[in-house]
């Protein structure tokens, strides 16, 4: 990669300190074009990761800022690179300014995450690393987070090392044993590369199996609230979000579509999912949103049944909560028994 990007750093919005960063061969030479040091000292002279006092100013000589800067020489940084870094007020028209005026020097746009996928392509880090800095940035849970941190701290690369470490070396050693018969190599035994192969598999499946409570973390738990109609699904819907996302009507079947939202409940991020109300039905645009809710329930892995409280429990109800409990966690929600018809619970 011959070429310079750059892209700024912190969000869209004003704030008290904004951040660009460049990375490429050019990196260090084009912040020296937009950044004098007050010591007069360039940037292309100073030390890595000292942090130098300076005036920004735009490709015309005009300053912008007065602020601070950094550098880091290739290969000592993130990317692997050269790399330099601008601190200065966090006005989101100052920034764009600035990253103008290193656009005037023949630095370029950084895509979407080529920062880290330099630092990947550089072989700073692996691709369960480059993953998580993409978890990180989007976690909405502290879960997430701690998930995120450990997977980026190296703990995913770890198991996967240990698993290669015991394959390719038991696969050496048949080639050492094959290729060099005439040598003092003592060959497995059956039993031994039984285990290995047992231990190696049995790791594997762990690993599988915490893909889905991974996922479940990052994108949040589904939760499909479900019932027959009128039940008061969307009540119970808009009541947990806080807001009135769902239209509520005292008509059955108002619900056509499923309709989905994040909650994060008390640090766990849920994805709750609004259903239909399922009952059969001759029209066929409320039928094709009966088969969309029942589609969610399959998918979900905690779900509310909510039930209308004010009378017994028919056998549509009884099956529901049934195929709901046999595909996970599952939570009856009576509704409506504040009633005065309500049955007993």
């Amino acid at each position: 990669m011959n070429d310079t990007i750059a892209a700024i750093a912190t969000g869209q919005q004003a704030t008290a300190i904004g951040i660009l960063r460049l990375s490429g061969p050019q990196a260090i030479a084009a912040l020296d074009q937009v950044f004098t040091p007050v010591s007069g000292k360039p940037m292309s002279q100073q030390p890595d990761r000292l942090l130098v006092y300076g005036t920004l100013h735009d490709q015309n000589g005009l300053a912008l800022d007065h602020c601070l800067a950094t550098v880091s020489r290739a290969p000592h940084s993130y990317t692997g690179e050269d790399t330099a870094e601008l601190q200065c007020h966090g006005s989101p028209v100052l920034l764009s300014m600035a990253l103008e005026a290193l656009f005037a020097c023949g630095v370029r746009q950084a895509r979407a995450g080529e920062f880290t996928r330099r630092a990947f392509l550089a072989g700073k880090m692996d691709l369960t690393r480059t993953e998580a800095v993409a978890d990180l940035i989007h976690a909405e849970s502290q879960d997430a987070v701690y998930q995120a941190a450990g997977q980026l701290g190296g703990a995913l690369a770890q198991v996967i090392d240990d698993i290669y470490d015991q394959l390719t070396g038991l696969m050496a050693h048949f080639h050492a044993v094959l290729d060099y018969p005439d040598e003092d190599i003592d060959p497995f035994e059956a039993q031994e590369i039984a285990q290995t192969l047992s231990q190696a598999g049995a790791k594997l499946d762990r690993l599988a199996q915490t893909y889905r409570r991974g996922r479940a973390l990052m994108e949040g738990i589904p939760c499909a609230i479900v019932g027959k109609p009128n039940a008061g699904k969307s009540t119970l819907f808009n009541a947990l979000l806080g807001y009135d996302r769902a239209i509520v009507t005292p008509i059955a079947g108002t619900t056509r579509d499923t309709v989905e939202e994040r909650l994060n409940l008390g640090g766990i991020l849920l994805r709750l999912i609004d259903t239909a109300g399922l009952r059969d039905s001759d029209d066929q645009v409320e039928q094709l949103g009966v088969e969309r809710s029942r589609e969610a329930l399959r998918r979900s892995q905690l779900t509310l049944v909510v039930v209308d409280a004010s009378r017994p429990r028919d056998a549509e109800e009884e099956e529901l909560l049934a195929l709901a409990a046999a595909q996970g966690p599952t939570i009856l929600v009576y509704n409506k028994e504040d009633l005065p018809t309500a049955a007993p619970l």
